[in-house]
């Protein structure tokens, strides 16, 4: 299973002959391959957890990879494709009853591990590629990060390498589901007060980027 964020990521894996399986509560569904299947399923950690939910109730998948952009917050040029190793919710927040910033209620877990084998292999491909690309943490959280106090905040209590709106939601929902989880994502922006400018630019390039690497690995798997 493949799952994007939105139409402007999804559009660089279709093609005119790419056939719809079907629309649900809002979530497009199509055939990437005959093993393959690859959702939309909207912006933000509700969207992301209700697709993926339904994703995995509706085809059962052996693994889940989401695929789309990310803010940078370390000196990584654009178009660098970051593998995360672990996954965090940023806005997550429950310190005023004695939890620590971070905790997922539920699972209690601030941090959420990608599948090491479907990483490692994601780290080849892009090495055999001669893709830019790093190990990273990824912050997600339901607000897109341009301020350098937040970007700061962020970076010091988690330690991450880019922010998205996503990943973590998705993360979650395969952790309970146990369903093998990873993520690539390429950098369109710096999370900086330019990030308009930057975002607007090299989304389409970028996830065009991803989407690549995601097609290399898929076809090293077959």
């Amino acid at each position: 299973g493949l799952l994007y964020a939105m139409k402007g990521e999804i559009e660089s894996m279709l093609t005119e002959d790419t056939p719809l399986l079907q629309e649900k509560a809002g979530v497009s569904f199509y055939r990437i391959r005959e093993d393959i299947i690859a959702c939309c399923g909207g912006v933000g950690k509700v969207n992301a957890a209700m697709a993926t939910q339904l994703f995995i109730d509706l085809y059962r998948p052996d693994l889940i990879l989401n695929v789309g952009v990310a803010g940078c917050f370390e000196d990584l040029p654009i178009g660098t494709l970051v593998l995360p190793d672990r996954f965090m919710q940023h806005d997550m927040d429950t310190s005023a009853v004695g939890d620590p910033v971070g905790l997922i209620s539920g699972i209690n877990m601030i941090e959420l591990p990608a599948d090491t084998k479907i990483a490692d292999e994601l780290d080849r491909v892009c090495a055999a590629a001669n893709v830019n690309h790093r190990l990273g943490v990824i912050a997600s959280g339901d607000q897109f990060v341009h301020t350098t106090e937040r970007r700061v905040w962020i970076v010091s209590t988690f330690n991450a390498s880019a922010v998205e709106m996503e990943a973590a939601a998705i993360a979650q929902v395969c952790f309970v589901n146990k369903i093998p989880f990873a993520a690539i994502r390429v950098i369109s922006d710096e999370a900086s007060g330019d990030v308009k400018i930057d975002y607007m630019t090299f989304v389409k390039a970028a996830a065009a980027t991803s989407s690549d690497i995601a097609l290399r690995w898929l076809r090293a798997r077959a």
